[in-house]
């Protein structure tokens, strides 16, 4: 298949060829692909939209993860994919690579910006500057529709927004507009944000907000106390979510099936009735034990070369660690779950 250009484009192949055989040796390329352009479309967001509330390479890896395995495993209702996981809709629908990368990742609606608003919602419920960013953010917005022009940057970018008429300005770095905001004294928001425009040629709504926060200054808010025991620290974390989403995409589809089954609380003699290749109640002991092990042995294969010689997480945070990330990938799981331990 080529593009636009003439050129060929790979994606539609190696996604046909991993919703056919998910351990075939299209499931690497595949998930570079993935990262490539995840990495693209989150490029212009900040910390606030990222796990955690901090955008570094971990972050936009385990982004780029999460986006990887919702694609394989998660159906999604809504037009195109219609009750399928995305990459099984691509290959119904026969999708072109242009139209895989749009529902894909730069979409308003793309599974990459979902996942991202889920993280910025969250991250927004825990933090009060966050809170005071997105309103300011909002406010930056309203100023720039009524008294600005728009300029269209590229594919999956935000549009940057200049004075309008075509007011001649001179681009600056933003710490260059930033100081020179500063001497000459306060403002009114609007005000403000046309003379940083005036300053530093035209920029996207997150980069004005960088600026004006950059000279008011955002609200100082007393830190919680530590905790005796904290939670796993940031780097822990993804190498852990990492770990399991690896290990979850080794699995053949009846391995899957199986933990699946087991995590819902199947009964042995339905898992029997449904899978005619088990026997007796032996045979799905002696599956379980083996799908089971091999699992947890693949986690700590891939996880344990990373992590600290003393990581900051008991055993216990760390399966939960583990069963968050599943929960991710298995929205059939939360039916069987109390409503208040639902994600």
């Amino acid at each position: 298949m080529t593009d636009r250009g003439g050129l060929t484009d790979e994606l539609p192949e190696l996604v046909a060829a991993f919703v056919q055989e998910p351990s075939s040796p299209a499931a690497r390329p595949l998930l570079d692909q993935v990262q490539r352009h995840v990495a693209r479309a989150s490029r212009s967001y900040p910390d606030a939209w990222f796990v955690l509330g901090r955008k570094d390479s971990e972050a936009v890896t385990d982004l780029g993860h999460r986006v990887f395995t919702t694609c394989a495993q998660v159906p999604k209702g809504r037009f195109p994919f219609s009750g399928r996981p995305p990459f099984v809709a691509f290959v119904h629908e026969q999708f072109e690579g242009r139209a895989i990368r749009y529902h894909a990742f730069y979409a308003k609606l793309s599974i990459t910006r979902e996942i991202m608003r889920d993280d910025y919602a969250r991250n927004l419920v825990r933090d009060p500057v966050l809170r005071w960013r997105a309103e300011l953010y909002r406010r930056i917005g309203q100023v720039l529709k009524e008294r600005c022009e728009s300029e269209r940057v590229g594919e999956g970018q935000p549009p940057r927004w200049r004075l309008p008429g075509g007011r001649p300005s001179v681009a600056r770095a933003p710490e260059v507009v930033v100081a020179r905001l500063r001497q000459e004294g306060p403002r009114e928001l609007p005000e403000l944000v046309l003379r940083a425009l005036e300053l530093g040629g035209p920029q996207s709504q997150s980069r004005l907000t960088g600026i004006v926060e950059g000279v008011r200054g955002a609200p100082a808010v007393e830190a919680p106390p530590e905790p005796v025991e904290s939670a796993p620290d940031h780097p822990t974390r993804m190498l852990v979510r990492r770990a399991v989403l690896e290990a979850w995409t080794a699995l053949s589809e009846t391995e899957r099936d199986l933990l699946v089954s087991v995590a819902r609380g199947d009964s042995y003699d339905e898992l029997v009735a449904r899978c005619p290749h088990f026997a007796h109640k032996v045979a799905v002991t002696r599956a379980i034990s083996r799908v089971g092990q091999g699992f947890v042995h693949r986690v700590l294969l891939a996880s344990s070369a990373e992590l600290p010689a003393t990581p900051g997480a008991r055993p216990l945070e760390l399966v939960e660690l583990v069963l968050e990330v599943l929960l991710q990938v298995l929205p059939e799981l939360h039916a069987g779950l109390p409503e208040g331990d639902r994600p």
